[in-house]
This record gives C-alpha cells, sequence and structure tokens, in this order.
C-alpha cells in the first residue's frame, strides 16, 4: 500500500467546493441513509439529498451574568462544530451557574490546544485523542481526560464517499471496486480506522487502496474533479456535497459506533489544584449535551452553533449527527483497541498500550454528574 499526500496541484481544474467543518454530534438524523449510492445498486430507503426537515429560524440568545469571585476556566476552540456542548453551555449559562468564568480562545489546531493545555496557558481543551495524544501521554505531558467528546452512531457522521459520477458510469458501484484506487482520510489516526472499517463491507482493508491524506474540503474537490476515487468525508461536507449533486454515499453504515476518537481533557495540575472548578465544568458540558441529544435541531441549539461555526442553519439541521455521552461515559476498553490499531499502523512511539485508567480522571465526572443530578 502506498502513503501520499495529495498535491494541491492536482485540484487546480477542480470545481471550488466548501470549506466547512465537521458538524455536531448526535444520534438522531434527519437523513435516511443508505449503505450503498442511490443508482448504483438496490438503495436502502430514500434518497438522502433532499432536505427532510422544516426550515429552523434563528433565535434571540439570551443574556446571562457571570457570578461575583467566578473561577475562571481558559479553554481552546476550533470554530467547528464539535465543540457544540461547550458553545451551547457557555452561552446558555450553564458555566456561569456553577461559578465559573469561562473564556474561549481560538486556536489554530487540536494538536496546538493539546500542547497548551500541557503548558497550562489553557486549563481546558477538547480534541481528537490519537496518535499524537497518546504520543504526548507516553512522553509525560500532564493531561487527564475529564469528559468524553463525540462518536459515531447509526449512520455514521463521516461515511464513505465517491463521485456522483463515477456512481452514473458504473465506474464505482460497490466498496470492492475501491481495490487499488486512491481513497483518502483526512489524517493519520482515528480517520484511518473508519476507513478500514468501512472497506470491510466490502470484503477490503485499508492495505488493499492507495491511501492518500487530504483535509475533507480538498478531499471533496479531488473527488469531483476525478483526482480522487474515494474518501471518508466529515458532516456537515458530506450532506453538502450530497446536496449538491457532486457526491454519493458508498457506505454509511459501518462498524465504529461506540469507538470514541475526541475527549476532553484538562491540564493535570489544574485539575489538583481547582477540582470543583474542573467538575463544574464538566457539569456544564454534559448539560449541554443532553440538550444536543434530546434536542439535536432545537433553534437555540442551532443558533449557537452557527454563531460560532458559520455552518448555515439549515445544513446544520440536515447533516447526520453523532452521539454525546450524555452521562460521561467512557469506554476503557475502546481506548485500548483504538491504541492497538494505531500502534499496528506504526503511528505510536511506543510498544504495547497505555492503561486509559491512568488517563481518564473519574472523580472528576462522578462530581460532575452529581452536581448535574443532584445526588
Amino acid at each position: 500500500m502506498f502513503f501520499n499526500r495529495l498535491s494541491r496541484r492536482g485540484l487546480i481544474r477542480a470545481a471550488a467546493a466548501g470549506s466547512l467543518a465537521t458538524a455536531l454530534p448526535s444520534r438522531h438524523s434527519s437523513i435516511a441513509q443508505q449503505s450503498t449510492p442511490a443508482g448504483c445498486s438496490v438503495p436502502i430507503g430514500p434518497s438522502p439529498v433532499a432536505s427532510t426537515t422544516a426550515p429552523i429560524e434563528p433565535v434571540e440568545i439570551p443574556s446571562f451574568e457571570v457570578p461575583e469571585g467566578a473561577i475562571e476556566v481558559n479553554i481552546g476552540t476550533l470554530p467547528i462544530s464539535i465543540y457544540a456542548p461547550i458553545y451551547v453551555a457557555y452561552e446558555k449559562g450553564y458555566y456561569a451557574q456553577h461559578g465559573l468564568d469561562v473564556k474561549t480562545s481560538g486556536i489554530n489546531s487540536g494538536t496546538d490546544i493539546a500542547v497548551l493545555t500541557a503548558t497550562n496557558e489553557l486549563h481546558v481543551g477538547l480534541s481528537g485523542i490519537g496518535p499524537a495524544f497518546w504520543n504526548g501521554i507516553d512522553t509525560g505531558l500532564p493531561l487527564k481526560i475529564i469528559a468524553p467528546g463525540h462518536q459515531e452512531g447509526d449512520p455514521v457522521a463521516s461515511p464513505l464517499m465517491i463521485a456522483r459520477q463515477a456512481c452514473d458510469d458504473g465506474t464505482i458501484t460497490r466498496v470492492e471496486d475501491l481495490k487499488g484506487k486512491r481513497v483518502s482520510v483526512n489524517a493519520p489516526g482515528a480517520t484511518e480506522y473508519w476507513l478500514d472499517a468501512a472497506l470491510g463491507t466490502g470484503g477490503l482493508s485499508i492495505e488493499d487502496v492507495d491511501l492518500q491524506y487530504l483535509a475533507f474540503p480538498d478531499a471533496v474537490t479531488a473527488l469531483s474533479s476525478g483526482a480522487l476515487d474515494g474518501a471518508i468525508i466529515g458532516e456537515p461536507l458530506a450532506t453538502q456535497a450530497e446536496q449538491q449533486g457532486t457526491l454519493v454515499r458508498l457506505a454509511s453504515r459501518f462498524p465504529v459506533q461506540g469507538i470514541q476518537v475526541t475527549a476532553v481533557y484538562a491540564n493535570a495540575e489544574w485539575v489538583d489544584e481547582n477540582p470543583d472548578a474542573a467538575a463544574g465544568f464538566v457539569a456544564g458540558y454534559l448539560q449541554a449535551c443532553r440538550d444536543l441529544m434530546d434536542a439535536p435541531n432545537d433553534p437555540l441549539n442551532m443558533t449557537i452553533i452557527n454563531k460560532y461555526t458559520d455552518v448555515p442553519i439549515p445544513l446544520i439541521a440536515d447533516s447526520v449527527k453523532p452521539v454525546y455521552q450524555e452521562n460521561g461515559d467512557i469506554n476503557i476498553g475502546n481506548l485500548v483497541m483504538i491504541q492497538e490499531f494505531f500502534g499496528g499502523r506504526g503511528l505510536l512511539d511506543f510498544d504495547g498500550t497505555i492503561d486509559p485508567n491512568t488517563v481518564v480522571e473519574q472523580q472528576v465526572i462522578d462530581d460532575a454528574l452529581a452536581l448535574l443530578d443532584g445526588e
């Protein structure tokens, strides 16, 4: 198998694609999904191209007051929708209710968020817990996981997609047609596991394709231009490209449910010195997770997400949404399994696996649930 970064030069003549980032997670979906693209094989359910949701109008975001003497909590964020619980908790005043003055800072990447949290310039961060995270833990970075991030539902919010043209002309009609072809993920790490699982539905593995690394927006462009044959595409880009008629889903149901690849983490020293603040932060975050799971297309939630991400509200509403753990459950077994996958791919700098129990600060989660549920 080959490992390549697809050159942007190959995209020059391609049509421009939207550059929206990954969408908000949830277990609910307003779009009927299918395991094979419409027109390429027998579809399961109606075409997901057309919106099935009623229009959602933006609403006014209520104001809130930070209490006097509130503890300042600095958190790094990116303008993408996996941060939705953080934004919703802030705008609904959940952090303030727990005596916190949360300050958000826009950061360039998830890696930068982890580094700044490790140095205590940020107190809390949220990002992927892929190879870079585990390699950092192995070198002694003082980070503690204090809450789960998001995970996939069924159908997934990061499907395997192909060009509509390839579907229509019969070039690719089944997953097994991707053998030996150029298929991309956005970066080394968890998305490779997604691709391997998707290819497995057609009897293939990641070893059977010419693996490329390309950011989601660029992969949409590359697929449309024919420079790429298949790609894992994150929401809401997947739905946007589908509605524009340029891409179709080749596999949208494959076994990645329950695998947690993002997490909320904090500086270990800060947690030790501020256990009540850490628990209050997680309580506010989990309350927002519950809001998003109970009413994923609530107008206020959609308005808040739109404010921080600039993703249009109709597109947020129509996109497939991954799952949030409403009670802060962290799947320890899956954190071991995903490390084993990374290790098998040669992405870890250490042998074996790190015991997730040494990284997860379960007491903070338990204290947060006690605050949230009044126990």
